[in-house]
C-alpha cells in the first residue's frame, strides 16, 4: 500500500518558535500545511500542546514577538542611517573618483581618488559646454581611463555627492533636502548646476519634439485597425 505523503514522520523539532519562522503569516501557513500532512511542529523550549485552543493565544505571541524584532531592526537601520547621512557622512560604496577609507580609530569615509577623480572632472566640465552629447562624452571619458558604465554614467553627473552635498530622500512628512557633506568636493557648484541645467534643456527638448508626434500615433492606429476591419 502506497504511503501518503507525511506518513513517515510524526514530529518536526526545532529548538524555539522564531527559529521555525520569523515571519507570522508564514509560519500559520507552515503550520496549516505540516497539520494537514499529520506532523506536529514541537519547539523543545516553548512546546505547546496546538490541540488545547488556548494554546493558540501563546502561539501568536511567540510568533510575533521575532517579527516585530525584524521590524525594529529594520527602522533602527533606516533611523541611523539617515542620521549618519545628516551629518555628512557618505554611507554606502564610493562613487566614481572616490575611495572607501577608515581612519585609525575606525570612522569610516571617502576620500578623492586618482585619477578617477580627474576624469569625472573633466566629463563634467565638457558637459558644461554643452558642445557634446552625454553618451559622446561619457565615451571619450572611457578612452581617457574613466572606469564607469553608461547608465551608471548618467546616474553619476547628477549626484551632488560631487559638490559636497548628500542627497537626504522624503521620510514622514519631512521634505527631501541636500545635506552638507564631510567629504571634500570634486567641482563647484556652479559647474554642477551648469551641467544640470545643459541636461534639463535637453530633456525638455526631447519631450516637445515627442508631443508633437503623439497626436498623431492614436489616428495612424485608428486607420489601420478600419484597414483590418475593411479587408475582413
Amino acid at each position: 500500500m502506497k504511503k501518503s505523503k507525511g506518513k513517515d514522520f510524526d514530529y518536526v523539532l526545532f529548538t524555539k518558535w522564531d527559529r521555525f519562522s520569523r515571519n507570522t503569516a508564514d509560519a500559520y501557513g507552515m503550520i496549516r500545511l505540516l497539520t494537514d500532512y499529520q506532523i506536529n511542529p514541537i519547539a523543545i523550549d516553548q512546546p505547546l500542546d496546538l490541540s488545547v485552543p488556548e494554546s493558540k493565544t501563546i502561539l501568536a505571541v511567540y510568533l510575533s514577538m521575532p517579527e516585530v524584532e525584524n521590524d525594529r531592526r529594520a527602522l533602527n537601520v533606516i533611523y541611523g542611517m539617515r542620521r549618519a547621512k545628516k551629518e555628512g557622512r557618505w554611507m554606502g560604496h564610493a562613487p566614481v573618483g572616490y575611495k572607501n577609507k577608515t581612519t585609525e580609530n575606525g570612522k569610516k569615509y571617502i576620500a578623492l581618488h586618482q585619477p578617477q577623480a580627474g576624469h569625472m572632472k573633466w566629463a563634467f566640465e565638457q558637459l558644461a559646454t554643452g558642445l557634446l552629447a552625454t553618451e559622446h562624452v561619457w565615451m571619450k571619458a572611457r578612452e581617457r581611463g574613466l572606469i564607469c558604465s553608461r547608465n551608471g554614467f548618467w546616474s553619476l553627473i547628477s549626484n551632488p555627492c560631487y559638490i559636497g552635498k548628500i542627497k537626504i530622500p522624503e521620510f514622514k512628512g519631512e521634505e527631501a533636502y541636500l545635506a552638507n557633506a564631510q567629504h571634500e568636493p570634486l567641482i563647484p557648484e556652479s559647474l554642477f548646476y551648469r551641467v544640470q541645467e545643459v541636461l534639463d534643456s535637453r530633456k525638455r527638448c526631447f519631450e516637445k519634439k515627442a508631443s508633437k508626434r503623439l497626436p498623431h500615433v492614436p489616428l495612424l492606429y485608428a486607420d489601420f485597425c478600419s484597414v483590418q476591419n475593411v479587408g475582413k
